[in-house]
């Protein structure tokens, strides 16, 4: 305590002058104009009782910005938007879920009680940071102002085992907290002897009879020495002066910085009122339905000559974001948020932008922010929409009639007694769907179902993997199809034809295309002899479960047309109609900048027959073995590489180094491997602790008589463990089931992979045969790490297939007789998976896709290369 009590002596001495000089003020941007404490007030008082008791209840977490922007909106729908997005943001920062405001709320009613007021200093802490996990209350009065210590574990931006000290200044009623700034002005404070309050140098008696100063720094020692609670009172008093800098902060809510002020404003309607104003014409439209939903679409037609363009590059470009909010019954119902980008050379006078949603007949209101990116000009359009029923039936009531206008104007909102609007489908263009199979993968003879509607369908093509296989001409338009006895990823496409035996429409569907939960598809269109104009995009977008969508990206060939950033993904954008060979893009990115987005890609207006090239680079991930372990020294001309023993010119070459990886994990489960499974289970877990970083995922498979998936793809750590321990040693061991079953897993995945297969013996349960197992490995191309747990050398068949499997895939094989070595070899697979060379060949242009297995050798002037033995174009 010595040191302690030294150093508040020093820093009270250094910080009397200082005072009240360092007063920071709350964050503020320039985007929004600051108001004076004279306008707050007189915009407060012109506010409806809630959102004047909003403002209330705040008041201690609200910041200036804040508070100054929700002063400025002009009207209750705007405030109301604010409140969401306010409750909202706290969730965000705290990662409560949607539960902070109702801990705030409860918080607010327990200050209520406790406290005087809810600006006060305690009360302010209690709302900030909730309850204390301790108070001590001070019990010196001979020395000392009544004072109240409240402990906390944590508190961001002071530190850990943090106690701040309240006192109670003098004549007055409530408990400030103290403020070690200010020297002896400040301990003054605290103590209540008169002399040190006077800050007299007149020199007395202490109670050893020793010469002391009446100064307030003299009562320091004598605090720990003659207050019965002292030692705690030094501890705090101590801990506020080593967190002095963090206290002038600590009664500031959170921070908003302007990024984040102009990135609330973007995510909610509220009207800028600093920013210039935009024209804008609404029309709307229900151009198709989707179940008992219909489908809405809102176009928002802005003057080009009210946006001013950005450049790069010597190209220009239009960006409008649009956020929107559709209100029943005077709440929120849902909300959007697009990025439109328009070309700088764009010949249009009006810029469309198309909003698609899909909502159950009602009564709505849309509200509609649209904002130039580059300058910051908006517009905010509010109008009542009724969304009618919609019927695809050929009896159209008599309202309904007449055709539908290309954009019809906003429905009028009905009397509540009304009957509800009923409009037919105002598009009879045929459409034809695949119904996709129940369960992947898919094996053996199947039936392919497809559901067709609209009008004008003759005859249904059924095309397997670019060749057309089959023709029906009556409905149902379905047909049975082998698709092998291993599963491989198989394309299906259908093609609508119509009068004069022309193409209509169609659809596309991949089956075995993996499990990865990440993935985008773009389900209409698909199939369209020719595209132009206005045309609905609908996208099946997959995410993750513990993964946010950043956004969805929509291009026409290299041209980015929207930005989407929620459900449901739909969207109309404008094609050029000159006919040309091009296509529909779709990219998603997850908010984890780890993780490489996904994307889809559609061709359109092509002849109906094209040669099909093989442009399809092989790569090899490749690892150079030197004295028995990984060389990373070696350059381009090192390597020669052999395509069915003929040299092929290297194109591509790159070292790479703690990429992410995505690793499957097939653990036996089979009976045999009874005694050995807690060992293995603790050495997967190890594994995986150690190995798996951000950016980093595994599943995880089981097998016994047939394969389990344990575990999905997952980048928790935690998840794997969890399907770890639900691993159970019973019956026989399918281990070439297990192989197909886990690099099923892998089909879609980029970058680093690799599976580890451990097994204790020979296969006795499998439907394949090793030869399946083989050229479903051959295909996968995911490097297999087999681990053989007491196949000794007498176990020749057992030990050759394993080798093999591993050895073509560019994996390898380990033998063991206990599981504790487990570890071990996750360490060497660990190594040789973070640093690999990836080498890449085109194929000859006379090696036809589809065509046979072809090996290929990879040579080193130094060193073992290890990689896979071949491919399948």
């Amino acid at each position: 305590m010595t040191k302690a009590l030294a150093g508040v002596l020093t820093f009270l001495l250094a910080t009397t002058i200082l005072g009240q000089e360092h007063n920071p003020p709350r964050d503020r941007t320039d985007a929004i104009r600051k108001l004076s404490r004279r306008e707050r007030k007189q915009r407060i008082a012109k506010l409806e009782v809630r959102h004047q008791d909003f403002i209330s209840d705040v008041e201690p977490i609200i910041v200036d910005a804040e508070l100054d922007l929700f002063l400025s909106l002009e009207n209750n729908q705007e405030r109301d938007s604010f409140v969401d997005e306010f409750w909202r943001r706290r969730d965000q920062m705290n990662r409560t879920s949607g539960a902070f405001k109702e801990m705030y709320y409860r918080r607010l009613d327990q200050v209520r009680t406790d406290f005087k007021r809810i600006t006060a200093d305690r009360a302010r802490i209690f709302l900030l940071y909730g309850p204390p996990t301790e108070v001590a209350r001070g019990n010196c009065p001979r020395m000392l102002q009544p004072t109240e210590i409240w402990k906390y574990a944590y508190l961001p931006g002071v530190g850990t085992n943090v106690r701040l000290l309240f006192y109670k200044p003098r004549h007055q009623n409530d408990y400030r907290l103290w403020n070690p700034v200010g020297g002896a002005i400040a301990l003054a404070d605290l103590i209540s002897a008169p002399d040190a309050v006077e800050g007299s140098a007149e020199q007395r008696r202490g109670p050893a009879g020793d010469a002391v100063s009446s100064s307030p720094y003299s009562y320091v020692n004598r605090i720990q020495l003659e207050c019965s609670d002292g030692n705690e009172i030094m501890l705090a008093i101590s801990s506020m002066v080593q967190a002095r800098v963090d206290l002038f902060k600590i009664f500031n809510p959170p921070g908003l910085n302007d990024e984040a002020v102009q990135k609330m404003m973007r995510s909610v309607v509220i009207s800028n009122p600093n920013a210039p104003k935009l024209d804008a014409e609404f029309s709307v439209r229900y151009p198709a339905k989707d179940g008992s939903r219909t489908g809405v679409q809102m176009m928002l037609l802005i003057p080009r000559a009210e946006l001013s363009p950005a450049e790069a590059g010597g190209v220009e470009m239009y960006t409008l974001d649009v956020t929107g909010e559709v209100l029943r019954d005077g709440n929120l119902f849902e909300k959007y948020r697009y990025r439109f980008d328009f070309p700088g050379d764009i010949a249009a006078e009006k810029l469309p932008i198309v909003v698609d949603r899909l909502l159950r007949p009602a009564d709505y209101v849309s509200r509609i922010k649209v904002t130039d990116a580059h300058s910051g000009a908006e517009a905010v359009i509010e109008n009542p929409i009724t969304v009618p029923e919609i019927f695809e039936s050929a009896a159209a009531p008599e309202a309904a009639s007449e055709p539908a206008p290309a954009l019809a104007a906003a429905a009028p909102v009905p009397e509540k007694e009304a009957a509800p609007q009923v409009v037919e489908l105002e598009s009879k263009e045929p459409r034809l769907r695949i119904v996709p199979p129940a369960n992947e993968p898919v094996s053996g003879l199947q039936t392919i179902e497809t559901i067709a509607s609209g009008e004008g369908i003759k005859a249904v093509e059924f095309w397997l993997d670019g060749k057309k296989i089959a023709v029906r001409r009556a409905p149902p338009f379905t047909l049975d199809v082998d698709f092998g006895e291993v599963p491989r990823m198989r394309r299906i496409r259908t093609v609508a034809i119509g009068a004069g035996n022309k193409p209509m429409t169609g659809d596309e569907l991949t089956v075995n295309s993996g499990t990865d939960p990440f993935r985008i598809r773009i389900i209409s269109p698909r199939v369209s002899p020719r595209l132009a104009g206005l045309t609905r995009v609908e996208l099946d977008v997959s995410v993750p479960n513990d993964d946010e969508l950043a956004s969805v990206e929509l291009y026409w060939n290299q041209n980015r047309l929207a930005t989407l950033y929620g459900a449901p993904f739909v969207q109309t954008i404008d094609i050029p109609g000159n006919d040309e060979i091009g296509y529909l893009r779709a990219v998603a990115t997850l908010k984890d900048d780890t993780a490489a987005p996904v994307e889809d890609v559609v061709m359109f207006n092509t002849p109906a027959y094209m040669e099909q090239l093989n442009v399809h680079l092989v790569e090899l991930p490749t690892t150079v073995l030197v004295n028995g372990k990984p060389s990373d020294t070696l350059t381009e001309k090192s390597f020669k590489i052999l395509d069915e023993g003929e040299p092929v010119q290297l194109a591509k070459f790159e070292y790479v180094k703690n990429l992410p990886l995505s690793i499957g994990m097939a653990i036996d489960s089979s009976g045999s491997m009874i005694n050995r499974l807690d060992e293995a289970q603790k050495a997967g877990a190890q594994f995986f602790e150690k190995v798996m970083r951000k950016g980093d995922k595994a599943f995880l498979v089981a097998f016994d008589t047939e394969p389990q998936l344990l575990q999905t793809w997952s980048s928790k750590v935690a998840d794997v463990h969890a399907g770890l321990a639900r691993v159970r040693a019973e019956d026989k061991t399918a281990l070439y089931d297990a192989v197909i079953f886990a690099l099923y897993n892998f089909q879609g995945i980029r970058g680093q992979k690799a599976l580890i297969l451990i097994s204790d013996g020979k296969d006795t349960a499998s439907k394949f045969s090793y030869e399946h197992a083989l050229e479903y490995a051959r295909r996968a191309g995911v490097p297999i790490y087999g681990i053989g747990i007491g196949i000794h050398a007498p176990d020749v068949d057992v030990r050759y297939k394993l080798d093999r499997l591993c050895r073509e895939t560019g994996g390898t094989v380990y033998y063991i007789d206990q599981a504790r070595e487990l570890q071990r070899i996750y360490d060497d697979i660990q190594t040789e998976l973070r640093s690999q060379y990836i080498l890449g060949f085109y194929p000859s242009p006379d090696v036809k896709p589809g065509s046979k297995w072809r090996e290929v050798t990879v040579h080193v002037n130094d060193g073992k290369a290890r990689t896979v033995k071949g491919y399948f174009p």
